[in-house]
């Protein structure tokens, strides 16, 4: 899902230094975030942004960034900050925990309650949606004049106290967890651990308890107030390093002044000192015939330096090699030459390039693998069954648990969320999700998905196929009904079909076999486990078949 965010229409355009263009030009003007309108109402407008690698870009600030960089230039960021006199010493005890911090302070702009309100918001969009919400980074902001530096990050034990925010008594961080609303909300992220992370100053004033609450003494910013200390928790050194960075980056852009502070390590972490914000410089590099290339036509070498400027990179050089580009510091997603290129395109705007008619008529059609699974379609649709779709990302516990299916599933490396944190190897779990909540429906149930799978090969890679599974349910569904209709469809397809004793823990044992295909095996058939069947709180019998969809060409 792409982020979505609410700002104030007044408050865009006061950053971004335009008068209102109404809806109909914003839209246009919002393609320089792959951007578009959602809801407007008033002086509230709901943007959807369609690119999920601009964390940066979530949040009023970004938006109104990127619309005054493209009309007056590159800006210069968190550039000439004075030397950090200010220092956070992290506990080692944390290392396992919840390791990192990232800090700065703020001084000179006093928000008014919506500036407040969208302070407030993009530090909750970033901990949700980039911190995954506030796993691997989440933000506090407090009083400074509150706070008596050095502060110390520390590992605390659960009965440790403080008055947390919203609350007029102290509590332990244990009862935070279980009587407050936030504190249930995220006590997944402690769970297992002994120690619990906790952020208190020299005078053992406690700041907050990361990342469930802050303090009720420090941690409650008011309208009004100018001098701000703002620290970054979590557990991925990078997605905190970048957090912090695009906060200062939003606050310095609001007219605050902003001044690092040192976090001190302990002898086992790597980096032992390092100051922040992070000051991030990551370069790329495209020589102009590549430029030229993707983009299908020549462009002045002045002008791909203009473009990129106004995409606020920090510096373009041009030289024989080519273009050399630094991007901002709140900017960590140029991975390839392609990715400064894109943001040329974007630049230039598509009204800069000419349309070319086709040199060659080509005629579309269906790749013949869709032909093939359009005319199984039809011919089970004839059969009284009814068509699903599921995603192809699931969870493993779904594939291996659930349905006790016999092969690994290849895992998403970083995944959003557990429920789809690995590639689907079979159909047969989305088939029998579907008819977990189906026991309202009159049987028989008789329901089929056609689909990508994702195999795991011998040599270390992955090989895409499409699959066909039928499931029946029904307390009169067995073998022979699943039988007779794979029979169906082999003799409709013309091909030849056997079956061959098998053992799979899906099915039962005795009521199962693996399908062959015109001499090839193909996929199995068989009546479910009743222990699969309970898993999935299914009380009827059931009986399936999985094959793969090529195997009925012929």
């Amino acid at each position: 899902m792409m982020p979505k965010i609410e700002v104030s229409r007044q408050n865009l355009f006061e950053q971004a230094r335009i008068e209102d263009p109404g809806d109909e030009k914003l839209a246009d003007i919002l393609s320089l975030v792959k951007g578009e309108i959602d809801f407007s109402d008033g002086d509230s407008l709901k943007l959807e942004l369609n690119d999920t690698n601009r964390p940066d870009l979530w949040c009023v600030e970004g938006v109104a960034r990127a619309i005054r960089c493209w009309n007056s230039g590159a800006e210069q960021h968190l550039s000439e900050l004075p030397e950090p006199d200010m220092d956070i010493f992290v506990d080692p005890g944390l290392e396992k925990v919840r390791p990192f911090v990232a800090a700065f302070t703020a001084c000179g702009w006093a928000p008014d309650r919506s500036e407040l309100d969208a302070l407030i918001d993009v530090q909750e969009k970033l901990a949700a949606s980039f911190g995954k919400n506030r796993k691997t980074a989440g933000a506090g902001f407090y009083r400074l004049d509150d706070i008596k530096f050095p502060i110390r990050y520390r590992a605390a034990s659960p009965e440790t106290s403080f008055v947390p925010l919203g609350s007029e008594k102290e509590m332990t961080l244990s009862e935070i967890l279980t009587d407050t609303e936030t504190g249930r909300t995220y006590a997944h992220l402690l769970e297992g651990k002994d120690l619990w992370p906790l952020l208190e100053d020299t005078g053992g004033n406690v700041l907050s308890f990361p990342p469930v609450l802050n303090s009720q003494t420090t941690g409650r910013v008011s309208p009004g107030d100018s001098r701000l200390f703002c620290e970054v928790t979590g557990t991925d050194w990078e997605t905190v390093q970048l957090t912090s960075t695009i906060l200062a980056c939003n606050l310095q852009d609001r007219g605050a002044e902003i001044s690092p502070i040192r976090v001190n390590y302990p002898e086992n972490y790597p980096g032992q000192t390092v100051v922040t914000p992070i000051i991030f410089s990551d370069t790329l590099t495209a020589s102009m015939e590549s430029i030229h290339g993707v983009l299908g036509m020549d462009i002045p070498p002045q002008s791909v330096r203009e473009a990129l400027r106004r995409m606020d990179y920090a510096s373009v050089e041009l030289d024989r090699s080519g273009v050399t580009g630094i991007l901002p510091p709140y900017r960590r997603d140029g991975i390839h030459a392609v990715d400064m290129i894109e943001d040329i395109v974007i630049s230039l705007g598509f009204s800069y390039f000419e349309p070319l008619l086709p040199e060659q008529f080509t005629l579309g059609k269906c790749a013949p693998i869709e032909d093939l699974a359009d005319a199984v379609r039809i011919l089970l649709a004839g059969a009284d069954f009814e068509e699903i779709l599921r995603p192809v990302l699931t969870s493993r516990a779904k594939i291996k648990d659930a349905t006790r299916t016999p092969n690994d599933p290849v895992s998403i490396a970083n995944p959003m969320t557990a429920e789809h944190g690995v590639v689907r190897n079979t159909l047969l779990p989305g088939l029998l999700e579907v008819e977990s909540t189906s026991a309202h429906a009159a049987y028989p149930h008789r329901i089929f998905e056609t689909g990508e799978v994702l195999t795991a090969c011998e040599d270390g890679y992955c090989r895409t196929e499409i699959l066909l599974a039928c499931l029946i349910c029904g307390n009169k569904a067995d073998f022979g009904d699943a039988h007779s209709i794979i029979g169906s469809l082999c003799h409709s397809r013309a091909v030849g079909l056997s079956l061959a004793d098998i053992d799979d823990k899906r099915f039962i044992p005795g009521r199962c076999a693996a399908v062959t295909i015109d001499g090839r095996i193909s996929g199995v058939i068989g009546e479910l486990h009743p222990e699969v069947l309970d898993s999935w709180g299914i009380s009827s019998p059931a009986s399936a078949f999985e094959i793969e969809l090529r195997a009925l060409k012929g």
